[in-house]
């Protein structure tokens, strides 16, 4: 059983994490969808962000593949948990059937620490009864090595979550490409993402791929969300939409801020 690990990014009272996930799971729009991108941060800066691309995503699969960048440097740069996952809202257990038709080891240190899945999974608590979840943490990995796996990991009946945050701007994340104002920053960072997020939208995996690293983008889930790309293309899906932008400033206004956005494929 991996424990919860995501210490303040949401509540760990089951009430108070139930009316919160009632609050954000709010959209106007409902999209047969194949797969989501989605942010991690605390629920009080992204969770509506997350939310509303899951509320609009509908799906009747049950199994959910979850893409999630590595932020600790533990395990191997693709690692796969078989252990079942416990939130405030219960037990998640891991879909052992999927795990068997892949050649890809599991190894939970990978995991162990991670918080950018995990803060995932009382969304689809809230929304689904029964599910199984195949977590994927990854490292940073070449654009061809993304490629191959994105052949062993497209299946007709999952439906996939890519976590991801956007730019990271300021002296807390030492990038700070752009000077002047607050509002110049902010409107650069959100050039940037829009320009990024189109990218993404279009399916344009090695553009995407190749901006972020040339242009040492903030983007912390690039990796999953180029895996994510080429696997909805591997599926016949042929476009996303951006459901939902904010950064953390709205929330709480400083010099250092991050970007979130949602994409429903």
């Amino acid at each position: 059983m991996r424990p919860p690990v995501a210490l303040g990014f949401y509540p760990f009272r089951k009430e108070e994490l139930e009316e919160q996930l009632r609050k954000y799971l709010v959209s106007d729009k409902s999209v047969n969808a194949s797969g989501i991108v989605v942010p991690h941060a605390g629920y009080q800066f992204s969770g509506s962000v997350a939310g509303a691309a899951f509320a609009t995503a509908k799906t009747d699969k049950r199994k959910f593949i979850l893409l999630g960048p590595n932020h600790t440097g533990y395990g191997p740069a693709v690692a796969l948990s078989s252990e079942e996952w416990k939130t405030p809202l219960g037990t998640v257990k891991p879909d052992t059937e999927l795990i068997s038709r892949l050649s890809l080891k599991t190894d939970e240190s990978g995991h162990r620490y991670e918080h950018s899945l995990e803060v995932q999974l009382p969304f689809l608590q809230a929304l689904y009864r029964q599910f199984t979840i195949l977590p994927v943490c990854l490292a940073n990995l070449p654009f061809s090595e993304i490629e191959k796996l994105s052949e062993l990991l497209a299946f007709k009946d999952c439906f996939y979550v890519t976590s991801s945050d956007f730019i990271h701007f300021g002296p807390a994340y030492g990038y700070a490409p752009v000077g002047g104002t607050i509002e110049d920053k902010l409107r650069w960072v959100e050039n940037r993402d829009k320009e990024l997020a189109n990218m993404i939208c279009s399916l344009d995996a090695e553009q995407f791929y190749t901006s972020v690293i040339e242009n040492g983008y903030t983007v912390c889930g690039f990796v999953p969300i180029t895996l994510m790309m080429l696997i909805m293309k591997r599926l016949g899906v042929r476009h996303g939409s951006m459901v939902s932008y904010k950064t953390s400033y709205d929330v709480h206004p400083e010099s250092s801020f991050v970007s979130y956005v949602s994409i429903v494929f």
